[in-house]
């Protein structure tokens, strides 16, 4: 038989989303240690590498946190109006709430908001007050993961222990937002609203043409950049975690923004939609 577009169209529709993204994925000079986990949300074959691998998880733990402060809500424990005190001190590193000391308090919604959409740390630290460690543990461990921990408030250097996740722990938790089983529909719409609006778009956004939709969360330390997100039109139809650390170019080493991965990540973006399609 001849090959001609019908055909590879044909050939497309048949194989599926993971064969049709291993044929996609390209990983020579990829930079750094990579682990990556991605399925199609309906057909469930997942395409995995080092996916569990432990690494630090930086801001992409939000997510896990956001999910367990939305869960509170919805237990009636606390509402996304309430007030949060916050404290004089506040946390370093991305946000606005350290330099806006006359804000003493705030409510849960909108720091829910500045912790996604801009990365806020103060504002993490403020929602994992609210909810407690024990919370955010018991909700990983529902969501299906296995290698995800919550043990420290960010940017509390003297603490013992780092917050660590693994690709496919990240893919489990947006999975199950995306399916509806995390969170009941209201609080599920809240959630993804809340990531769409998400600020850091140079990763798994980045090469998505026009129409095409990502709801996703960034998180980068010296070293590592990360990004994890769903990907669909109207709705979303795919997971994708990309968790890249060990990374020595001098951008990565010295700087939190920019680097050889963060093109390459888009790459992967743009790939798993193409294998949507």
């Amino acid at each position: 038989m001849p090959f001609t577009r019908h055909n590879c169209m044909r050939w497309e529709a048949a194989v599926g989303f993971a064969q049709r993204l291993r044929a996609e994925l390209v990983w020579d000079g990829f930079p750094g240690h990579v682990g990556f986990a991605a399925w199609d949300l309906d057909e469930r074959e997942p395409v995995l590498v080092d996916a569990e691998r432990v690494v630090h998880a930086a801001s992409t733990i939000k997510v896990l946190i956001m999910i367990t402060a939305l869960r509170a809500v919805h237990a009636g424990q606390v509402g996304l109006d309430t007030e949060v005190e916050l404290p004089a001190e506040r946390a370093g590193g991305f946000g606005v709430l350290r330099d806006l000391s006359s804000i003493s308090r705030i409510s849960l919604r909108d720091l829910i908001t500045l912790m996604i959409v801009i990365s806020d740390n103060a504002a993490t630290n403020a929602v994992i007050e609210v909810v407690g460690f024990e919370a955010i543990r018991d909700c990983a461990a529902d969501l299906g993961c296995t290698a995800t921990r919550v043990v420290r408030r960010l940017m509390d250097v003297a603490a013992p222990g780092r917050n660590e996740t693994t690709a496919l722990d990240q893919a489990r938790v947006l999975d199950a937002l995306a399916r509806g089983v995390a969170l009941p529909p209201d609080l599920t719409e809240h959630a993804l609203d809340v990531l769409s609006r998400q600020q850091v778009r140079d990763r798994l956004p980045a090469l998505l043409p026009d129409g095409v939709r990502c709801w996703n969360k960034t998180g980068e330390l010296l070293g590592s950049r990360h990004d994890v997100g769903l990907i669909g039109t109207d709705r979303p139809r795919a997971v994708v975690a990309v968790l890249v650390d060990e990374l020595t170019d001098e951008r990565s080493r010295t700087n939190h923004r920019g680097g050889p991965a963060i093109g390459r990540i888009a790459e992967l973006g743009l790939a798993v939609h193409r294998a949507l399609r």
